[in-house]
């Protein structure tokens, strides 16, 4: 298999096939294009995440909480407890560990979330840390949004611009390589993107519209593969357009020079909504006033095997990335 998640048929075939014990309060479980499970106690849910941080070193604490916090955004529902699991390789100082407790703490206060817990170790077995998180939310039973309710006729809402994990991470930690090819300043503002990567305010305030139908987080694979993951989640088709996906400028030079596909680059920072057409106007007022770029880059169609996006005029099969174009790019920006 490649770097980066596992495909989906072979999660369906050996993974969501051993899951333990039936539980009826686990009103959502493990299933395609879901960022989260949903478990019922008393007459609330809990919504639950878990993600890894594997592409980036230097802001793997900050990207540990906003990424896992992200995912249950993508439920309309706020994140509020964290735990995270860091492993250090063999080498590293209570000052490195310093640093990423720093970022965690740091993200956690943006988004006014609790750390519950953790664990931490040092091993031999890896080369650089790696921060896996767990996230969880709470919220009154049918107040919330899955990826699995997108209908026939919705828009397709993407938030601020794609790529904004994916350029962050590059700029950070292929800094010299990028900074000789494009300068100090695009670099710079590269960087400056793992501000934005959050999408809580994005999730919770389309949510609170009540016209939100579906909501996904474009994680690994990007716009595409989340378009992809959302769709297989509600069983519908897509038609996009390319000329409307908000893209930032210093997206567009890193994978231009790079030669990467940004529908393909990690996007973490924004969402993509699914929402009714007559409202999606509606939706984007409200996200706009909130201080969210929205943008409609196309609908839902009927047809699942339906899935396409419009290049220079011509409608084309849109292609589920088999990974990350994040993991090609880093062998670029470092090729030690």
């Amino acid at each position: 298999m490649l770097p980066g998640k596992v495909p989906p048929e072979i999660l369906q075939s050996i993974v969501f096939s051993k899951l333990g014990r039936m539980d009826s309060d686990v009103l959502l479980g493990p299933s395609l294009g879901e960022d989260a499970a949903v478990i019922k106690i008393g007459d609330q849910v809990v919504v639950a995440a878990t993600d890894p941080i594997t592409g980036s070193v230097e802001d793997v604490g900050w990207l540990a909480v906003h990424v896992n916090a992200n995912d249950i955004a993508t439920f309309g529902v706020s994140p509020r407890w964290f735990l995270a699991s860091i492993m250090l390789p063999v080498g590293f100082t209570p000052d490195d560990l310093g640093k990423i407790m720093h970022q965690i703490d740091e993200a956690a206060k943006t988004l006014d979330i609790s750390v519950a817990g953790g664990h931490s170790e040092i091993t031999d077995r890896i080369s650089q840390p790696i921060v896996v998180g767990f996230m969880m939310g709470v919220a009154p039973i049918g107040e919330y949004v899955t990826s699995s309710g997108a209908k026939l006729g919705d828009n397709l809402i993407v938030t601020k611009t794609i790529g904004i994990e994916g350029t962050s991470i590059l700029a950070t930690e292929g800094s010299s390589n990028l900074t000789e090819k494009l300068g100090p300043d695009l670099v710079r503002e590269a960087k400056k993107l793992r501000e934005s990567i959050s999408v809580v305010k994005d999730g919770v305030t389309a949510f609170q519209t009540g016209f939100v139908n579906a909501m996904h987080d474009p994680t690994e694979g990007g716009l595409s593969g989340a378009i992809h993951e959302l769709c297989d989640a509600s069983g519908v088709g897509f038609e996009i357009d390319n000329d409307l996906i908000p893209k930032a400028d210093v997206t567009r030079l890193i994978c231009d020079t790079l030669q990467i596909n940004a529908l393909e680059l990690i996007s973490s920072g924004s969402m993509l909504i699914s929402c009714e057409r007559e409202k999606a106007v509606h939706v984007i007022d409200k996200l706009e006033s909130a201080g969210v770029r929205a943008t409609i880059i196309g609908s839902v169609v009927s047809d699942s095997s339906h899935r396409k996006i419009v290049v220079d005029g011509l409608l084309q099969d849109l292609q589920r990335p088999t990974t990350d174009a994040l993991w090609s790019a880093l062998k670029k920006v470092n090729p030690s």
